[in-house]
């Protein structure tokens, strides 16, 4: 792809998140698709979080190898200096002191898209090389607004604990069933316009909601299915995030609150 391509928003919302922050940028800065936009947000961190982030400017413009280039006649092996980043991203970072909360942190990250296209990924999940590229392509060359792909479930070691393959797209099963879209997502920026933000009120099912949101407002989607997200589980003695014992409750209570929503559009529009 050329740089001709649309830019496309990737924000990166994190807290505390220090351990597996660097993986996930890393990740995102690798991706094959050429015109990327990235926002890290970091909502508050207390952790190593803050420093890493002082210092990733730099890093990515400095940080280099010296792999074998080739050898020379009298047989000598030359090596040269490579940087090891692409230099051709767009980065941004902005920090805040105070713990912002789950919503506001993806919040403060989606308002400053740019982007024709734009996502988000959580500090400790791992988007696939070709996550962008290929998404891209289904939005550029389909009459669709929203595309979602399966997903990898890594433990804390990047084994493999299971695969998440999503349903072809359907309003029941996917919103009014429960919540069947998953994490891995790229839409059309201006959707935010149309149906807004995510619900700050909302913070365990936010994407539910914010995705519920889009559909009721004429949103189309369409199921990618190829694995091209890795979500990060931290096991079942290490509950974290979402998956903290109150968080969890909260997740719960709100997706089926999401769910009742759905029905009761299905109900009002005749689609039951």
């Amino acid at each position: 792809m050329s740089r001709s391509t649309p830019l496309v928003t990737i924000v990166i919302p994190t807290f505390n998140q220090g351990q597996y922050l660097p993986a996930c940028v890393d990740h995102c800065l690798f991706q094959t698709y050429p015109n990327l936009e990235i926002i890290v947000i970091d909502g508050g961190s207390t952790d190593s979080t803050k420093k890493y982030l002082e210092n990733l400017p730099e890093k990515i413009v400095s940080t280099t190898m010296t792999p074998v280039a080739r050898m020379d006649r009298n047989g000598t092996i030359i090596r040269e200096p490579v940087l090891v980043y692409p230099q051709d991203r767009q980065l941004e970072i902005t920090t805040f002191q105070n713990d912002l909360g789950p919503t506001r942190t993806i919040n403060e990250g989606l308002k400053r898209a740019r982007g024709k296209y734009c996502t988000y990924i959580v500090g400790d999940d791992l988007p696939h090389p070709h996550m962008i590229e290929e998404m891209v392509t289904v939005l550029e060359t389909t009459p669709v607004d929203f595309v979602y792909s399966d997903m990898n479930l890594l433990d804390d070691t990047g084994r493999i604990i299971r695969q998440m393959r999503m349903p072809d797209y359907d309003f029941h099963r996917c919103f009014a069933q429960w919540y069947h879209l998953g994490v891995s997502k790229l839409y059309r920026t201006k959707l935010h316009d149309i149906a807004g933000l995510m619900d700050e009120s909302i913070t365990g099912a936010n994407d539910y909601d914010h995705y519920l949101r889009f559909a009721m407002k004429g949103c189309r989607f369409q199921h990618l299915p190829r694995i091209l997200y890795s979500v990060r589980w931290h096991g079942p003695e290490r509950k974290t995030g979402q998956h903290s014992p109150e968080r969890y409750k909260r997740l719960l209570k709100e997706s089926i609150q999401c769910a009742q929503k759905a029905r009761q559009w299905l109900a009002i529009n005749g689609k039951t």
